[in-house]
């Protein structure tokens, strides 16, 4: 008999803002086999189904009815949690101004001054989102949480499985209502996103949610160490299952320019070090001429990295793509000759693996969870300029090297899979489910 889970989820396709979306895909696909899932998102779209998952998206359902259909039988977790901001100006990776503070309980929470009323006063007749992030995030999660809870108790299942920071508070008052175990995903942590002395709303709510929660599964060994580290979490609860990657047809394409090509794939924020892929590309320019790099993605960095490429007068050697698509980023990828991922703390990092799919070198941070899944790749410290510049030297003037490296991460591929991670994850919810 298969086990009945239910999954929340905050991004799925067709609506992706970054790796979330493509991971939450892949995993839920991949247990789909194994498990039977019904699947709560914010924003569902009738053009895309998945086969053997029940999707219900919060845009699809009428609240007035919902709240008719399901009467309160358990005080609202988002009664005892205060969003007390001045302000929300948020994207998905930045950090709200909020001011927080914690009730003297046996069990502490977070605290809040507007309490949802059962009769959910404001919210709209159907739950719309136009963006995943945005000024009003916060409002987003706490009605979602609200219609999550609400159609929970018209399902079947035996556990919550809740993917990162935005659907927590979903599966800490559906786990109050059904009683049933709580396994969180994480994905990103807010000690990624804004380093170790960044705490606020979003951490508190991370740990508090860890310390509720019956299992949490981050997605490689070195988001568990922050896990156990940073968030003081006890490491019997931690599960890892590392992300896996969908095999595709890997191609090649000869670039306009007969250069090679050396590129950074992600956001422009502090957490994946632009800055310092930028530092890396002048230092190996004063080196080596035949060379171009490239950086794909858009963010808060972008105006001051573009500003100092003008300044020195590189503007034809470095080069902005802005955001790509996932199809544009292939043909990006099936151009360059090397990866860098220089960043400062990645949970996992699905670009790498994608990368090495297309035939490129990796150059990876030690402060990368794929480190770990791709023991072949060259590693740095992502600060250490010096032998940043040095590897990806000896990857551009050594063709054996370059092979040798290509080669060997290729094989490593054959240890990532969605289904190697859905496996992992199924003997974590029978660790819970058969005690």
């Amino acid at each position: 008999m298969k086990y009945k889970i239910l999954t929340l989820g905050w991004e799925f396709p067709p609506r992706i803002n970054g790796g979330l979306g493509v991971a939450c895909l892949g995993l839920t696909r991949a247990l789909s086999e194994y498990v039977d899932i019904s699947m709560i998102i914010p924003r569902s779209d009738p053009r895309f189904s998945e086969q053997n998952i029940n999707l219900v998206g919060a845009n699809e359902v009428d609240v007035e009815k919902l709240v008719s259909q399901t009467k309160k039988i358990h005080p609202s977790i988002l009664s005892k949690v205060r969003m007390d901001y001045a302000d929300v100006s948020l994207s998905g990776y930045e950090q709200p101004k909020l001011y927080f503070t914690r009730k003297k309980t046996a069990a502490p929470v977070l605290v809040v001054e507007r309490p949802v009323k059962d009769n959910v006063i404001g919210m709209p007749r159907r739950f719309r989102i136009s963006e995943f992030y945005g000024s009003d995030l916060f409002t987003r999660i706490s009605e979602f949480t609200e219609i999550a809870s609400r159609l929970s108790r018209n399902m079947s299942f035996d556990l919550i499985h809740a993917h990162d920071w935005m659907t927590f508070l979903a599966g800490l008052e559906i786990k109050a209502v059904s009683g049933k175990p709580l396994v969180l995903h994480v994905h990103s942590l807010n000690y990624d996103r804004k380093g170790p002395e960044k705490e606020g709303y979003v951490y508190e709510l991370e740990k508090h949610a860890m310390q509720q929660a019956d299992m949490i599964m981050p997605v490689s060994d070195y988001t568990a160490e922050v896990i156990e580290n940073f968030y003081e979490i006890d490491p019997q609860k931690i599960w890892v299952v590392p992300n896996g990657q969908e095999k595709r047809e890997s191609y090649r394409r000869k670039p306009a320019f007969s250069e090679k090509l050396v590129v950074f794939v992600g956001r422009l924020v502090a957490q994946k070090g632009p800055e310092y892929f930028l530092e890396m590309a002048r230092s190996v320019l004063k080196q080596y001429d035949q060379v171009r790099f490239a950086i794909a993605g858009q963010g808060e960095k972008m105006p001051e990295l573009i500003k100092t490429v003008a300044k020195a007068r590189l503007g034809d050697r470095i080069h902005f793509t802005g955001f790509l698509s996932e199809k544009d980023t292939r043909k990006l990828l099936a151009m360059a000759d090397i990866l860098v991922m220089p960043s400062v703390s990645e949970p996992f990092g699905l670009v790498a693996t994608e990368a090495v799919q297309m035939g490129v070198a990796c150059v990876i941070s030690r402060q990368s969870g794929v480190a770990a899944s791709l023991p072949h790749a060259l590693t740095v410290d992502y600060h250490d300029i010096e032998k940043m510049t040095s590897h990806v030297l000896s990857l551009l003037q050594d063709s054996d090297l370059h092979r040798k490296i290509v080669t060997e991460t290729q094989k490593d591929l054959e240890n990532i899979s969605w289904e190697l991670s859905a496996r992992k994850a199924v003997a974590g919810f029978q660790k819970i489910l058969e005690v």
